[in-house]
């Protein structure tokens, strides 16, 4: 008589796809969604900030950028 239900090896494999479908998750959010939150965050602060001085904003989106611990990195054209 068979058994009826999911199999060990079924069930392992769902178990593994999981635990990789968090990671990949996680590192997305971390690494892709909260910065790009952060940096707008910034920009728009920054905007308020500064009253339309390029200087000033740049010093204000710095330092936010830093104090929520992102680096700031010069886009190359």
């Amino acid at each position: 008589m068979k058994k009826k239900g999911i199999s060990y090896s079924s069930k392992r494999l769902f178990a593994i796809f999981a635990v990789l479908l968090f990671i990949a998750v996680t590192l997305f959010y971390w690494y892709g969604y909260l910065p790009g939150m952060v940096r707008e965050k910034c920009s728009i602060a920054a905007e308020q900030m500064s009253s339309k001085d390029v200087f000033i904003y740049e010093i204000y989106y710095r330092h936010c950028l830093r104090s929520h611990g992102i680096e700031y990195q010069e886009s190359k054209e």
